[in-house]
């Protein structure tokens, strides 16, 4: 019965042991305790059944794969009979350890040592001293705790100076604790730099034209153009200013996204100040005849303009013109010459003018 549980218990182990325990954080240390159950099979010569035994290991870490065991064993062997004698076994040793792995992850294990046995036989005044000698094959289980918990187990040779000289197998299942651990974390650093942020709410000027909001009766002017003190735009002198990111499809009047995103703050300044008239100019650059080119203005110079009026400007203070390669920017002789041409303007409307005309 006993040896069908240790059979059972040593493949559970094993399975155990092949299961992946991501969960558990590396634990990194040099020192451990081992504490495991055996179940022994007695040599042939011996009268026994079989045996059981405990084992305790003190781990110390050498070098990387290389660690030193010392360790105390007392078991007992049985005759199965009633009445039977029974036959008293201790070891205290040492072993010398060699782990393929790391103490992070699961890793099988040689070990070899020796030491001093004590044999004593129940009912019989006589005990002898001898000496001992083992071999282990086993494994040390992946860390399934946050203290680093492992599950060890082993198969080990034994062989015992006492009388005949005896060979006992042991199977051995039990439990690993790391001595002085130190876990291994991956901590990302954050800086947090704070600056202290003063918003006087009568100093604020949203638009940027040099007239603080509670003043402001104009919001939203277009930057470039020049305002009066209550922060609208002088009508009484001409000024211009290029829609920079207002583009089109390529020799197409069909406006791009990005433009329509910039002509919403345009319709914005407009509606702001309902008095305020615009002449919107469409120039090309001097590729092609200068018919098409002053055509291809003006449908882009009206494009902008019924984008504005879909916006909710008012149609009185809009006009189109196209006034095609005249006027360039830069020389058309340049690629980036050429695309700094091909825009629109934005020409404010100046009431002298008007009158005097």
């Amino acid at each position: 019965m006993a040896r069908r549980i240790f059979r059972a218990l040593s493949v559970a182990g094993f399975c155990i042991a092949a299961l992946p325990l991501a969960q558990a954080k590396p634990v990194q240390h040099e020192r451990e305790v081992s504490v495991l159950g055996s179940y022994i099979k007695p040599d042939k010569d011996r009268v026994d059944d079989y045996g059981t035994a405990m084992r305790a290991m003190y781990s110390h870490r050498l070098s990387q794969h290389w660690w030193l065991e010392p360790q105390f064993f007392a078991g007992i062997f049985e005759t199965g009979v009633d009445g039977g004698t029974d036959f008293y076994q201790q070891g205290l040793g040492a072993d010398f350890n060699y782990r393929l792995f790391g103490p992070e992850t699961f890793s099988p294990y040689v070990s070899i040592g020796g030491g001093v046995s004590r044999n004593d036989v129940f009912n019989s005044s006589g005990s002898e001293f001898n000496g001992y000698a083992n071999a282990a094959l086993g494994f040390i289980s992946s860390p399934f705790s946050k203290s680093g918990l492992r599950l060890r187990a082993d198969a080990r040779y034994l062989w015992d100076a006492f009388e005949e000289d005896y060979s006992d197998l042991h199977f051995s299942l039990g439990l690993t604790v790391p001595i002085g651990a130190t876990r291994t974390r991956i901590v990302e650093k954050t800086v947090v730099i704070e600056k202290p942020v003063v918003v006087e709410k009568n100093l604020a000027d949203s638009d940027g034209d040099g007239v603080v909001d509670g003043v402001d009766q104009c919001p939203n002017t277009l930057e470039g153009l020049e305002v009066n003190a209550v922060g609208c735009v002088e009508t009484n002198q001409v000024q211009t200013v290029i829609l920079q990111g207002v583009t089109f499809e390529f020799n197409s009047d069909r406006l791009t996204a990005n433009a329509k995103d910039i002509l919403i703050s345009t319709a914005d300044a407009l509606k702001g100040q309902t008095d305020l008239k615009v002449e919107l100019a469409g120039y090309t650059d001097s590729q092609g005849s200068a018919g098409y080119n002053r055509e291809l203005s003006q449908k882009r110079a009206d494009a902008v303009r019924n984008y504005l009026l879909d916006l909710g400007v008012a149609p009185e203070q809009l006009t189109a013109t196209g006034y095609g390669e005249a006027n360039p920017v830069r020389s058309n002789d340049t690629e980036e010459g050429r695309e700094r041409n091909r825009r629109v303007e934005f020409n404010v409307v100046s009431d002298t003018v008007g009158e005097g005309a």
